[in-house]
């Protein structure tokens, strides 16, 4: 297999974007980014990655340009999850209620890649990666994702239903003895494969406040040394707070919305321990 990623876990993050100039000038200011673009063939998708050069970068994302059919869509992160058969799993997929935005497509000799919308229209990708340079390559640490978490106007253990089966998860709730959470909350964990141990990689709760104007969305959330300096230089840099910085049971956190529209989240947790 070309990565350690565990089948099923999140293998690669993206946002599209209206204003790619922009945004890179966002992103690679706010956590120290370097950003290498793969030309007109590839429509100027861009990686970022911590290393400010190609021996030494790791992976941690990338940026797409809008499509000429749509170039002012607002901008919002993705995240794809890790597939064996890209093929397979779409049709698993559809199966189980999901609605095809793009089909399963191959990308150079690197991966198979296919777009849906959930039952309830959460956008997300199937990932099968065909080499050891594509994926994250940079996860768990400051300036790269270390969490992911779906918000949905209802009860997370329903709206997880459908990627336990398509994705093998388990699905766990907190138990007593665990911190409580504003909200009905729920664990994801990949359920392990062969040697693999299983792992935890993120979470699903119903949406708070301002969030049950959105559609149920994924979440990114990555790692950063401080929660509140963070938030306060994407201010600086153009952004804004759509959560001020708070302590939850996974540590310190905020949300922020990039200047064209993604929103993202920035921890300080745990889970870089």
């Amino acid at each position: 297999m070309p990565t350690k990623i565990p089948l099923g876990a999140p293998i690669w993050a993206d946002a599209n974007t209206p204003d790619l100039v922009r945004d890179l000038d966002f992103y690679t200011r706010l956590f120290r980014w370097s950003s290498f673009g793969t030309g007109e063939e590839f429509g100027h998708y861009t990686e970022l990655c911590l290393g400010s050069t190609v021996s030494v970068a790791r992976a941690v994302g990338g940026l797409a340009p809008n499509p000429p059919g749509d170039p002012d869509a607002v901008s919002a992160w993705g995240v794809a999850f890790h597939v064996a058969d890209c093929f397979r799993a779409a049709a698993d997929a559809e199966k189980l209620g999901a609605t095809v935005v793009s089909h399963p497509v191959r990308v150079g000799d690197d991966l198979v890649y296919a777009a849906f919308k959930d039952p309830d229209g959460g956008a997300f990708g199937l990932f099968e990666p065909m080499s050891d340079h594509v994926g994250f390559t940079a996860y768990g640490e400051p300036g790269a994702a270390v969490w992911f978490e779906y918000v949905y106007d209802g009860a997370p253990v329903e709206a997880m239903q459908f990627y336990s089966e398509l994705l093998n998860w388990s699905v766990r709730v907190p138990g007593e003895d665990e911190p409580s959470h504003d909200a009905p909350y729920v664990g994801l964990w990949t359920h392990g494969h062969l040697t693999e141990r299983s792992v935890e990689f993120g979470g699903a709760r119903m949406a708070l406040g301002p969030e049950l104007r959105m559609k149920p969305h994924w979440l990114v959330c990555f790692g950063t040394d401080s929660v509140d300096l963070t938030a306060a230089k994407a201010v600086d840099l153009g952004g804004r707070v759509a959560v001020a910085p708070v302590d939850d049971p996974g540590g310190r956190m905020a949300v922020l919305v990039s200047p064209t529209g993604a929103h993202f989240t920035i921890m300080s947790s745990k889970q870089m321990d």
